[in-house]
């Protein structure tokens, strides 16, 4: 019995793990509340009385008992209600109730007219008093479902004219077993010696080059198939192919010269200005030839750009820009519209990449 919320996620991982098995016992994995002698008490409370658990057919433990004692000398009506949630579509559970002799007293009915769709049964019981027991059971073989079941009690007006009484009577019958279907294969109920499988890909663990999984991403994801790039998460190693993959998860591109193809943040790099200082004065018609230190030795290239600075300071001087004509493997050479005296009073120089 799984009806305890505390191991009610535990049960629905069993009910999927097992249903794959084939013509397993229908109360292989059954708890105490198989039978009525084990069935679980429900308590009113306000009329009302609810209950939850599963019940899986492929996993063993295809019913649940429960008992319910309508409160001393009332009678009235009794409504029952069963809905489920299915590991998939279409599957079914039902119930039916007994008295305290183990009479059949009603089985329930489901509502909306398609099987398929139908995630509810009731069933409600006039003139109803005493105890009861109520059999909730998955119907067909592959049937199986998270339950919830709410009793609701209303009494009549009028005095119990009946006095029950107790007697032995043996346990109802117990459900027939369902046949066993013919062979069929959906992605949850894969096994690979399956005929009926030769054309389904399973959700998980698919075997290694499975046509019918042909241009779907298997589980685990594979981030050499083009079909998981979309959908898979960032690997480790990051790999720019994946969409989940920011650039954050590489680091800073290490060679701006010789980029690494595969590290996105070399795409764009451009690498970090250098600081250098005026070496050297040329004067040519209206412009000064100026020598910096600082080359291809830092990382400056020939057609980086450069940039006398006013002082100490990190602002630009007025017709401080040049571009670099000639670099050196320790200095570089510019040719800018200041004066000699300008460049004295400023010699700091800021060398900027493309």
């Amino acid at each position: 019995m799984l009806g305890k919320s505390g191991g009610v996620a535990l049960g629905f991982a069993i009910l999927f793990a097992l249903s794959c098995a084939h013509n397993v016992p229908q109360d292989k994995a059954s708890g105490a509340d198989k039978a009525t002698k084990g069935a679980k008490p429900l308590t009113l409370e306000n009329g009302e009385a609810k209950a939850s658990g599963i019940v899986t057919y492929p996993g063993g433990d295809r019913v649940d008992w429960k008992m319910i004692e309508l409160p001393e000398k009332q009678a009235g009506v009794m409504d029952v209600r069963l809905q489920w949630t299915p590991p998939r579509p279409g599957l079914q559970l039902a119930f039916d109730v007994f008295d305290e002799w183990n009479t059949p007293i009603v089985q329930s009915k489901r509502k909306g007219k398609r099987r398929s769709t139908s995630r509810v049964r009731t069933a409600s019981i006039d003139n109803a008093r005493g105890k009861y027991f109520i059999r909730v059971y998955a119907v067909g073989r592959g049937d199986a479902g998270k339950y919830k079941l709410t009793v609701e009690f209303k009494e009549s007006n009028g005095p119990l004219k009946i006095d029950l009484t107790k007697v032995e009577i043996p346990d109802p019958p117990k459900l027939a077993a369902v046949p066993e279907p013919e062979a069929t294969c959906d992605e949850f109920t894969f096994d690979v010696k399956n005929p009926a499988c030769r054309n389904v890909c399973p959700t998980a663990n698919a075997p290694p080059g499975w046509p019918a999984c042909k241009g779907k991403c298997p589980d685990p994801p594979d981030v050499n198939n083009p079909a998981c790039w979309n959908t898979m998460p960032c690997p480790n190693p990051p790999d720019r192919r994946v969409k989940a993959c920011p650039k954050s998860k590489w680091p800073k591109c290490q060679d701006i010269n010789n980029p690494d193809p595969n590290n996105p943040n070399c795409d764009d790099a451009k690498a970090d200005p250098i600081m250098g200082r005026v070496i050297k004065t040329e004067i040519q018609g209206s412009e000064v030839l100026i020598t910096v230190s600082g080359g291809s030795d830092q990382g400056v290239g020939p057609k980086w750009r450069g940039q006398v600075l006013r002082g100490d300071s990190e602002s630009p001087l007025d017709g401080g820009a040049f571009n670099v004509i000639r670099v050196g493997k320790r200095e570089t050479i510019g040719k800018v519209k200041l004066t000699t005296d300008q460049i004295g009073a400023n010699p700091r120089v800021k060398l900027s990449p493309p």
